[in-house]
């Protein structure tokens, strides 16, 4: 009975030492991805927007940029999810549930957005016609 006792240990504890190496890469690694994607979901919606601007180019580059965003913030709630495996105490908890819950709230009001609150003025006008 001893001897299960001291692999438990053991186990426990290289399991425990694995968690803190591995979680910080892990979620650092979900941060920079995030961070790229905002990047790049930032470059492209520009691009888009100076051509929707000077040369009357037809590209809805609110979509772009609030898809990017979408995507961008869950990479970064799956960092923070990440982090929760190296909490210790009560009190860490707090910010992180805070920042977590900041997150998703932007989460779903791009979401928000992207389903309905943003209409083109065409589609708005176009549906105004159909219900008359």
């Amino acid at each position: 009975m001893q001897g299960l006792y001291q692999l438990n240990a053991t186990i426990t504890h290289f399991l425990e030492g694995f968690l803190e190496t591995a979680v910080p890469m892990i979620a650092g690694l979900a941060e920079v991805v995030g961070l790229f994607i905002i990047i790049t979901s930032l470059a492209k919606a520009s691009y888009h927007y100076v051509r929707a601007t000077f040369f009357n180019d037809h590209h809805d580059f609110h979509h772009e940029m609030s898809s990017g965003l979408t995507t961008a913030l869950e990479f970064l709630m799956s960092a923070e999810i990440a982090k929760t495996f190296l909490l210790q105490n009560l009190e860490s908890v707090v910010p992180l549930a805070a920042t977590f819950a900041l997150r998703a709230m932007m989460s779903l009001l791009l979401h928000w957005e992207m389903e309905g609150g943003h209409r083109p003025a065409n589609a708005k006008g176009e549906e105004a016609g159909e219900k008359k």
